[in-house]
């Protein structure tokens, strides 16, 4: 996917590219060749489960590298998302963190984060709730990938763990309520 500049505000747009089709120096541009195999094959691993993830549900789910330029500054990431019609979201990325649009550092540290988050129906439209989420901070391009390529089995895992059914039911309309980490 790949949204035309002309029609992105302010000079935004991105370029999503196939995990097979990139390169992980995009994300990680000091990883040295003898540590590229060994990240390239934790990020198959990640899209591997985000696919098994999509099939549980029964929605396509891939890894790709998401290219994201705004008025000259470039930023890469790793990221997949399943969407499901009843407004429920899961994500998973892999990205270095900005302090602010100027901040062109490239990492480390490298950020791996799972969300599982439902949207509330209109009218409430709040931007929504997580339901889940974990993340951490890895200072090696191997490690981040090995972290994103766990966290995303762990992903898998947990959607595995309920019926089909259960994830695809319609929520009921509660209305918006906060974010219990104990659920």
């Amino acid at each position: 996917m790949t949204t035309d500049p002309e029609d992105a505000p302010s000079g935004l747009h991105f370029v999503s590219t196939p995990l097979e089709l990139g390169d992980p120096a995009w994300v990680f541009p000091s990883v040295a060749k003898d540590e590229a195999a060994g990240v390239r094959a934790a990020l198959a691993e990640a899209d591997a489960r985000l696919r098994e993830t999509g099939a549980h549900l029964g929605v396509p789910g891939s890894v790709h590298y998401v290219g994201q330029h705004f008025d000259g500054i470039h930023c890469a990431s790793v990221q997949g998302r399943l969407e499901l019609p009843n407004g429920r979201s899961f994500l998973a990325a892999l990205y270095f963190p900005r302090r602010c649009a100027f901040d062109l550092r490239w990492g480390p540290p490298w950020v791996s984060e799972i969300e599982i988050a439902r949207a509330c129906p209109p009218p409430a439209d709040c931007g929504g709730h997580p339901e889940a989420e974990w993340s951490g901070e890895y200072d090696t391009p191997p490690a981040a990938a090995r972290a994103f390529a766990a966290h995303a089995a762990r992903l898998r895992d947990r959607v595995v763990a309920r019926p089909r059914s259960a994830w695809l039911a319609a929520e009921p309309d509660a209305g918006c309520r906060p974010f219990d980490p104990a659920t």
